[in-house]
């Protein structure tokens, strides 16, 4: 097996007024993960009460696409937590909230169960004019961070010999909906390949994750074969058989009292301390996927301009649920859909204001 670390592009510029970045993929060989690296520049203002946007919220999507074809396809705060389950760790992180400071984060496609998989891979050759697309909002360059400051980098890791590709694993945003009070929103989920997971997000600026969606059910073939028939937070609670705990290391700048996102979801727990010596920060809340941190200085009762390191460790990261389909590493414990009449996604609503954003992984053969 010979591996090498390829990087196609190199701290490029998001152009004036360009949301939607696009390149060819000029390889032959087959490549196990591409890295799409952002980087980004503070504004000169300091955060406001909930802080800066997160760098993976602006980005709207990152696809590979062949023509017509989408090969995969999700935004950045999905692209984060398919890492984190895929790979029992999350991918880089440096974030820091002080004005003029830069911010870094790795947002990956993954092809294969693991990075050095050879048979379920990317293969350039089985396509006639594979790219990298990468949609922005257009927040990425407003008051958040300094115009213009926005720089990607692009790195493939290319295996040139002891590749025998089979398929890749096509991971898409298939569905993205409102929440409403209550009822259930249905989806119908393919049933063209095999499926190795199911993501679901549901998120809400200091919301709870459970909230938004309250129970989670999987049948088959109106009820014939149920897989799964949960209570959200009784899926969150299974979730620990499934996956390990992730951890961010973030660093929040704020006043007494505001909140901060800790990316982790509900059930996550928490450290935190503060950069100033002279200061004490405490947290407040934790279900949610914000906590608001007080800091009391030594020679004041409400402490403004605070520095502060944030801990986040749990198990739903960026607030998503996920399945795994029988044993990830052997490709025929995957759940077979061929001979399904319809697989059914049925999920209970608890509450407005959530986004719920369904991905599926599937094994695409060659």
């Amino acid at each position: 097996m010979k591996i090498r670390d390829v990087v196609l592009q190199d701290r490029l510029s998001q152009p004036a007024d360009t949301r939607v970045w696009t390149f060819n993929i000029n390889l032959v060989d087959p490549v196990t993960e591409f890295k799409i690296w952002f980087r980004a520049q503070n504004g000169a203002s300091k955060p406001g009460a909930t802080g800066r946007t997160a760098l993976p919220y602006e980005v709207d999507e990152i696809a590979i696409v062949d023509g017509s074809e989408v090969i995969a396809s999700m935004n950045g705060a999905e692209c984060f937590a398919m890492y984190c389950f895929n790979h029992g760790k999350p991918p880089f992180i440096w974030e820091q909230e002080l004005a003029g400071m830069s911010q870094y984060w790795c947002l990956p496609i993954t092809f294969g169960r693991h990075l050095w998989d050879p048979e379920w891979i990317f293969d350039p050759r089985k396509f006639r004019n594979p790219q990298i697309r990468i949609s922005f909002s257009t927040t990425i360059a407003a008051a958040q961070y300094a115009t213009l400051s926005t720089q990607i980098s692009v790195w493939a890791k290319v295996m040139e010999e002891g590749a025998r590709p089979r398929g890749y694993l096509m991971t898409k945003e298939i569905k993205e909906f409102a929440s409403l009070a209550s009822g259930d929103e249905i989806t119908y989920l393919p049933t063209d390949f095999p499926h190795r997971k199911l993501m679901i997000r549901t998120y809400k600026q200091c919301g709870q994750m459970n909230d938004g969606t309250s129970h989670l059910k999987l049948s088959q073939d109106e009820d014939k074969w149920i897989p799964w028939d949960l209570d959200a937070h009784d899926f969150i609670f299974l979730m620990r058989d499934w996956f390990p705990e992730y951890h961010f290391h973030l660093k929040k700048y704020m006043d007494y009292g505001e909140s901060r996102e800790h990316y982790g979801g509900t059930y996550a727990h928490l450290k935190v301390c503060a950069a100033e010596t002279d200061t004490i920060v405490g947290l407040s809340g934790g279900a949610n996927n914000c906590v608001e941190i007080h800091a009391v200085g030594s020679d004041s009762t409400d402490e403004d301009d605070v520095m502060a390191w944030l801990d986040t460790y749990t198990r739903t990261p960026f607030d998503c649920y996920c399945y795994p389909f029988g044993n990830q590493d052997i490709a025929e414990d995957w759940l077979e859909v061929a001979g399904m009449g319809n697989l059914r996604l049925i999920l209970t609503q608890g509450g407005t204001g959530s986004t719920t954003e369904i991905v599926v992984q599937q094994a695409h053969p060659y």
